[in-house]
């Protein structure tokens, strides 16, 4: 690792250079070279950008550490560098407000000349300098995104060094987050950048794969709509989809499937996006680009629904702290079997939703039991995310950003049994400040008229005997099946937690061949989908169903919610474990079941 470099102090100023900083009133300009009181202890620099949802995060903890440190003459400043030069001083303001950050000083860098004489690259990114304004320490705030699992706060770690006069055990560290937008040394040293370029090449690529996420108001953190959203975020374009991080699709392509709403680049669309970032990310001509894809003209994909469920109440969701799955009771007892033909789901508040989950609670005892009896009174009940949260449950369907609803075939539904209730699950992501949600489920069913004779059904293949040893890489774990009747496979949603790292699911007829159903090679609990077959697998009755997964748990795991490891067993809790494929089939000997009645 290369050594730090020190930066003497009067290399972070410029003599008429002046900064706009901001103290939780209005802005006033200060020369940079004014020195209003004596040289600090230390000075603390905290990168951050409204655009970034790793930065918006860390908001709290910003706020934390401008107040710890205030008395011990150690200043912590906020700085917002390049980005947008439209998003002006009264915007950063109202930002730092709607974050709790209105207390905490403010440098609004726009041309980045802060940024580029502290080396700093990201948001969040803390720089902390000694009382000669030498940088004693650069990266990143603590060791996770989710504040109730940080072990280590580097930067209060350096801080304190400092202040008792000792050595900073990681003087650097790798910061992780959004880039922060410098002129490309490419760039710098008159390289041409004109091979690749948006209009003409990266545009298409954005459009097929990233914008029906990434655009205002929808699931997407930040756009990437335009040439000017784009370019901010080409660093992590090229990041994310280097290490196949973006787009979120896990299962491999060319194992079971086709499988629809496929979002997988190629090799070559990879190397293009990362020359594209590399070379400057030149515009080439915007006028010959491509349109982005238009969103929908109405908020139901499939048009008007028959019904529309959802809480009683919008849910609140604190700016700071872990993941929160929370289930809700939408319905009251159906009065009679329903048949659906498709579900489609909309969030209310779409960046901190990242998934949702609908589940029949077949009796409504659970519903009964816990709707309106949470002690933050709001309604619906907490659950860990690594199950239901229903004692007695039937189908489970659901949403993820890019996944597209369709209608099942003439013939097929779920059935909804009478007396069930549907409970909706949703996985919610924190912003850095307070939300508010309020989640939809449309349901579409049949006509009067369309005779049912298929009903879509889950079998669960799986191994609720796992024991997963601790400090081992490769715990293996299997489980089998036999299908008891001829069945034809439509969708297939695997399930492990944390330490997950690997899951393949193959069927072998009785005729001795080798059927692949799905494979994940790098399987990430934060992207749990269900995989719909374009064209469904038939399967004989006796096909042995085969599943295979691996397990990671060593400290080496990024994920690894113990530390030190332990040994993990099946459990509820995401800290236990769960192996299971939930395998969407209908029988192949279809029979009258009901004409459907008026929705």
């Amino acid at each position: 690792m290369r050594p730090l470099r020190l930066l003497p102090l009067s290399l972070f100023v410029l003599p008429a250079l002046f900064v706009t900083i901001f103290a939780g009133g209005a802005a006033k300009p200060v020369p940079a070279t004014v020195q209003a009181r004596p040289a600090p202890v230390a000075k603390v620099y905290l990168f951050v950008s409204p655009d970034c949802p790793i930065a918006n995060r860390y908001s709290t903890r910003f706020s934390d550490l401008a107040r710890d440190y205030q008395n011990g003459g150690v200043p912590v400043t906020l700085v917002y560098s390049g980005g947008d030069a439209a998003f002006m001083n009264a915007d950063f303001e109202k930002w730092a407000a709607e974050h709790g950050l209105r207390s905490v000083p403010r440098i609004r860098d726009t041309n980045a000349a802060l940024a580029k004489r502290l080396h700093a690259t990201t948001t969040p990114q803390a720089v902390v300098t000694d009382a000669t304004g030498a940088v004693r320490y650069i990266g990143r705030i603590d060791d996770n995104v989710d504040k109730t699992l940080v072990t280590r706060s580097d930067v209060r770690l350096a801080i304190d060094a400092i202040l008792a006069g000792k050595p900073i055990a990681k003087p650097r560290t790798q910061a992780f987050g959004c880039a922060i937008v410098l002129d490309s040394p490419a760039v710098e040293r008159g390289v041409s950048a004109a091979q690749v370029t948006f209009a003409r090449d990266v545009a298409p690529i954005l459009n097929k794969n990233c914008v029906s996420c990434h655009r205002d108001g929808d699931a997407g953190p930040f756009p990437l709509d335009s040439y000017k959203s784009a370019k901010v975020w080409s660093s992590a374009i090229k990041s994310y989809t280097m290490s196949r991080k973006m787009p979120p699709f896990k299962a491999d392509p060319h194992f079971g499937g086709p499988f629809a709403d496929t979002r997988v680049l190629s090799d070559k669309e990879i190397r293009t996006l990362a020359t594209w970032h590399d070379t400057g990310a030149a515009s080439g001509d915007l006028k010959s680009a491509p349109a982005p894809p238009a969103p929908r003209k109405t908020e139901w994909e499939l048009g008007t629904p028959d019904r529309v469920l959802q809480p009683t109440a919008p849910y609140r969701l604190d700016a700071d702290g872990g993941d929160v799955y929370r289930d809700f009771t939408v319905s009251e007892p159906f009065a009679e079997d329903t048949y659906v033909k498709a579900m489609e789901f909309l969030p209310g508040n779409r960046p901190v939703v990242h998934h949702m989950i609908v589940f029949l609670d077949l009796t409504g005892a659970t519903c009964a039991e816990k709707e309106g009896k949470s002690a933050d009174g709001q309604p619906g009940w907490t659950v860990s995310g690594a199950g239901s949260g229903i004692k007695s449950w039937d189908w489970g369907a659901g949403w993820a950003p890019g996944m597209n609803a369709s209608l099942l075939r003439d013939g097929m539904a779920v059935k909804v049994p009478k007396g069930a209730r549907m409970v909706l699950q949703v996985h919610y992501h924190k912003s850095g400040k307070s939300e508010t949600d309020l989640p939809r489920v449309a349901l579409h069913l049949a006509k009067p008229e369309e005779k049912i004779t298929e009903i879509l059904r889950v079998a669960a293949l799986g191994n609720p005997l796992l024991v997963l040893r601790p400090n081992v890489a490769d715990n293996e774990v299997r489980a089998t099946m036999i299908l008891p009747y001829d069945a034809t496979v439509h969708q297939i949603l695997p399930h492990m937690h944390y330490l997950g790292k690997e899951m393949t699911v193959i069927a072998k007829p009785p005729s001795g061949e080798r059927i692949p159903l799905i494979q994940i090679r790098d399987w990430e609990f934060n992207w749990q989908m269900t995989y719909r077959y374009i064209n469904p697998i038939k399967l004989p009755k006796g096909t042995r169903l085969e599943l295979r997964a691996r397990y990671d748990n060593t400290a080496d795991n990024p994920s690894q919610p113990s530390q030190p490891p332990k040994e993990v067993r099946f459990g509820e809790e995401t800290t236990d474990e769960m192996c299971f494929a939930f395998i969407g089939l209908t029988r192949d000997t279809p029979q009258p079941v009901k004409t459907a009645s008026a929705p």
